[in-house]
């Protein structure tokens, strides 16, 4: 068994430490890794699900650990705590459940998902989705997708780290200086992309990156978005026949009416609104290097539970090189802020 993400941050006398804290990690829907997803097989026809597999949202996933968390007997958290997706999914799960959450830590993540991000990760799914052996999702059977989803990877761990971080790793370094230039991985930072993006590739499924990529797109802690999505999830028809997602250009949907533009002083009053129940102690972690998430998103977590009336919002901002990923990698700095939040008992009023 391979070692998780946050090996280091986690066990006895750690930032989740296991002497104190039963740590709860589940699988996202839509994974590949033991919750249902894509791959999993369908019961209604004995296939696996492939693009028929309903597009999710970061609520649908916390509502699912919920429901784990009911069939475990377990009434409320001490906290929930993410980074990435799992901070969408921390302040989600705050936001719909604030009676069951004790306390709040969200690292390097969004109370809504920005264009840019969008913009990058859009990138990688049609990447990905234009690879020849994609056939729509439905690949299982046959040769699978590897090369859209090598360069989709590879798009996506441009976005994961800095430029400064990569200067003083790898510089303008080429791995044969002797030899002449290539096409094919040359400098050395191509070929650290090209070794990472292959080896996800080895380790992932393909439409599960499509579909939990597209449900960071669509989150989105807004009242507004958050009633929409509980509307549109009572009236889903049970049992109906589901066509795939994946659709070819002249299949689109027809889009109707553009979403409506919002002022900024819109926008803020309906995120505030969204989180107005979330009033326990709250952790928010930016990373100034970071490009995928930038601080200014973390700056607006902390901004809008404040203003909802959540007075006890902690907000640290790192100088650290290695961008979105220094979640992963500083366990001094961002190990010790969020030991502290856990353990300080002075934040329970």
């Amino acid at each position: 068994m391979n070692p998780g993400w946050w090996e280091k941050f986690i066990g006895p006398g750690r930032a989740l430490d296991t002497d104190k804290f039963f740590v709860v990690c589940t699988n996202v829907l839509g994974g590949c890794y033991g919750s249902t997803g894509p791959a999993s097989v369908d019961p209604q026809t004995g296939e696996r699900f492939a693009t028929t597999f309903p597009l999710l949202t970061v609520n649908d996933i916390v509502r699912a650990q919920f429901h784990l968390l009911d069939h475990l007997g377990i009434q409320k958290l001490h906290a929930s705590v993410g980074a990435s997706m799992g901070g969408m999914q921390s302040l989600c799960a705050a936001a719909l459940h604030p009676e069951r959450v004790g306390r709040l830590v969200s690292i390097s993540a969004c109370a809504r998902s920005h264009p840019y991000s969008i913009a990058l990760r859009f990138a990688q799914r049609q990447a990905l989705m234009s690879d020849p052996n994609f056939n729509r999702g439905f690949y299982y059977d046959s040769v699978q997708p590897h090369v859209g989803m090598k360069l989709a990877r590879a798009i996506a761990t441009v976005t994961y780290r800095s430029g400064p971080e990569w200067e003083l790793r790898f510089g303008r370094r080429r791995r044969a200086p002797e030899l002449p230039p290539a096409l094919c991985p040359d400098f050395l930072i191509e070929t650290y992309l090209d070794h990472q993006s292959e080896r996800f590739c080895l380790q992932y499924d393909a439409n599960s990156l499509l579909y939990v990529s597209k449900a960071m797109d669509m989150f989105d802690v807004s009242r507004s978005v958050t009633e929409r999505l509980a509307r549109q999830r009572e009236s889903v028809v049970l049992n109906e026949p589901v066509a795939p997602v994946c659709l070819n250009e002249h299949e689109q949907m027809d889009a109707g009416e553009a979403s409506s533009v919002e002022t900024d002083e819109e926008i803020l009053e309906d995120l505030v609104s969204g989180v107005r129940n979330v009033l326990q102690p709250a952790l928010v972690l930016g990373v100034q290097s970071d490009i995928l998430f930038p601080v200014k998103q973390q700056r607006e977590i902390a901004d809008i539970l404040r203003k909802a009336g959540n007075e006890r919002v902690t907000y640290y901002e790192l100088d650290a090189m290695y961008g979105h990923d220094t979640f992963l990698i500083d366990v001094v700095n961002v190990g010790a802020a969020i030991k502290g939040h856990l353990e300080n008992e002075h934040l329970i009023k």
